[in-house]
């Protein structure tokens, strides 16, 4: 009886051991995917952007926006965000987080498809000032947003080339049913992904830079 226990307990923990494995290996797959799949679209998006700037002119801008492209700019709270389409999805622009060596496009509109491949926009635009971007746990994409400090820099820039600068303000834990908090904030720019375990939302809240 006794050598039947102790082989069973063998038996389930070479089991358990073989799960936690094949676990580690599916999230680094998952991993290397997302980071590539990213890049691609960044170099797609990218160079996209710089072709659209390249030959925009006054008259084509999108409608409220207006002045120089990149330079001064002066966009209508109200206007919609323009988009670039890469592979059938839309993009409102790219994110960097120098602070943790990232850039990455992020799609117009969130589901959870999508986010295996970018960040996507949870709610609000970055000309409202109250723009919401979530994106998956991954370590190339934003599992790292927790360790920003007060002060370190966020730069968004749109599809037609204006660049925001924001500066970290706060990092917080909110619950995954704390939506109503998540996206009426006081705060321009809030950045959100689950934390490691699933149950809480990491979320970094940032203010523009004002010139």
């Amino acid at each position: 009886m006794k050598k039947s226990k102790k082989m069973f307990f063998m038996l389930s923990g070479m089991v358990l051991m073989a799960a936690a494995a094949g676990l580690t290996a599916y999230n680094l797959n998952e991993d290397a995917r997302a980071k590539e799949s990213a890049f691609n679209i960044l170099e797609k998006f990218n160079s996209e952007r710089e072709k659209q700037i390249e030959s925009m002119e006054e008259p084509s801008l999108p409608t409220g926006i207006t002045g120089e492209i990149v330079e001064e700019t002066t966009i209508s709270p109200d206007t919609p965000m323009p988009v670039i389409v890469i592979d059938d999805v839309p993009y409102i622009g790219t994110l960097t987080i120098p602070a943790l060596g990232i850039e990455l496009p992020v799609a117009e509109n969130w589901d959870y498809t999508q986010m295996k491949i970018s960040p996507c926009r949870y709610e609000g635009s970055v000309y409202k000032n109250n723009l919401v971007i979530c994106a998956h746990n991954y370590s190339t994409h934003f599992r790292n947003i927790k360790d920003l400090q007060n002060g370190d820099d966020v730069i968004f820039i749109d599809a037609v080339g204006n660049e925001f600068d924001y500066q970290v303000e706060i990092v917080e834990t909110l619950q995954p049913t704390a939506i109503e908090e998540m996206i009426s904030s006081e705060y321009d720019v809030s950045l959100f992904t689950c934390n490691y375990a699933g149950n809480a939302r990491v979320t970094v809240r940032c203010n523009r830079i004002e010139e």
